[in-house]
C-alpha cells in the first residue's frame, strides 16, 4: 500500500449551476495525495468521506504537476476554502478545510493549514531539465548590466504568468454557512446604537442575566462570551445536520418553515421579524 505524501481533513464544497451559489457539505472527509501507479511523476488526489457521512461519493483524482493549482478562494470570509483547478481543462473542484481554526477571522490560515499547502505546491511545481544550463548562464552574466537585464526579463515572465492564473480563477461567492456572517459583534453594535435605553431594556432586558443591564456595553459582552459563542456553534451544527432542528425552531418562534439548514432559519426569523413590525405600524 502506497504511503500518502500529504493527508488532511477536509469538506466538499458543492456548487450549483443554476443558482452560481457554492454550498459548503457539512459531511467530514479526508483529503489524501499518493504517488500515481500510472506514472512516477503523477500523484493520484482522493477525497474520502469519514464514517456516518451517508451516502456521498468519493473524488478520486489523477493530478499532473504543471496542470494543476490548489489555492485558497479569497473571497470566501466564512472558512478556509481551496480550489483545486486543472488548467487544461477548467475544471474545479472546491474544499474546505476542517481541522480548528481562528474563530475570530475564519478565512485565516493556520500554521498547520500553510504547512499542508506548501506541501501540496512543491508536489505541483514542476521540475524544468534546463534549470541547470539557465543557473550557468545567470552564473556567467552575474554581476554585469547583462545580469541585470535577464533578471528583469524573468520577473516580467512571472508577473505575466501569475497574471494568466489568476485569470483563470473564478471568485466564488459562499452562501451564508454561519450566523455570525449576519449577526457579527459590529453588526450587532450598529443595531443597538440606534436604540434608546428603554428600547435596549424592552427588547432584550428579559433575555440578559439578572446582573447585568440591558445598556449597549453589556450586551455585547454578553455576544462576545465563551459562553454565548459556543451555543452559537452548537446552533448551527445542530442546523446543518439536518435532524429537524429547523422544523422545532419554526414551531417555536412561530415562522413559515421553509427547509434546514442556517440560511432557512435565518430567512425565517427576518420574515417574522419584518411582519411584526408591520403590525406594530398598522
Amino acid at each position: 500500500m502506497v504511503a500518502s505524501l500529504v493527508k488532511f481533513n477536509a469538506g466538499k464544497v458543492q456548487y450549483d449551476e443554476d443558482t452560481k451559489k457554492c454550498l459548503p457539505l457539512p459531511h467530514k472527509g479526508v483529503i489524501s495525495i499518493k504517488p500515481s501507479a500510472e506514472e512516477d511523476s503523477f500523484y493520484d488526489f482522493i477525497w474520502t468521506p469519514k464514517s456516518g457521512s451517508g451516502n456521498v461519493e468519493s473524488d478520486d483524482l489523477l493530478i499532473i504537476p504543471g496542470d494543476v493549482t490548489f489555492k485558497q478562494v479569497k473571497s470566501c470570509k466564512t472558512g478556509r476554502v481551496f480550489a483545486l483547478t486543472f488548467l487544461s481543462s477548467g475544471a474545479k473542484n472546491l474544499y474546505w478545510l476542517q481541522d480548528v481554526g481562528d474563530d475570530e477571522e475564519l478565512d485565516k490560515l493556520t500554521e498547520k493549514d500553510e504547512l499542508i499547502v506548501k506541501k501540496i505546491s512543491d508536489l505541483l511545481m514542476v521540475e524544468d531539465d534546463d534549470d541547470e544550463e539557465e543557473e550557468e548562464e545567470d552564473n556567467e552574466v552575474e554581476g554585469t548590466e547583462e545580469a541585470e537585464d535577464v533578471k528583469m526579463k524573468q520577473e516580467e515572465e512571472e508577473e505575466v504568468k501569475q497574471e494568466g492564473q489568476q485569470a483563470r480563477e473564478v471568485p466564488v461567492k459562499l452562501p451564508i454557512y454561519s450566523i455570525s456572517d449576519v449577526l457579527s459583534p459590529d453588526i450587532i453594535s450598529k443595531h443597538l446604537s440606534g436604540l434608546s435605553d428603554l428600547q435596549l431594556e424592552e427588547l432584550y432586558g428579559g433575555y440578559l442575566p439578572e446582573s447585568t443591564g440591558a445598556t449597549k456595553e453589556e450586551i455585547l459582552e454578553v455576544v462576545r462570551s465563551g459562553f454565548y459563542q459556543q451555543a452559537t456553534a452548537h446552533l448551527e451544527e445542530q442546523l446543518r445536520e439536518g435532524s429537524g432542528t429547523g422544523y422545532l425552531l419554526a414551531q417555536a418562534l412561530k415562522y413559515d418553515y421553509t427547509g434546514e439548514g442556517i440560511e432557512q432559519f435565518l430567512s425565517g426569523v427576518r420574515t417574522k421579524g419584518k411582519e411584526e413590525n408591520e403590525n406594530k405600524e398598522l
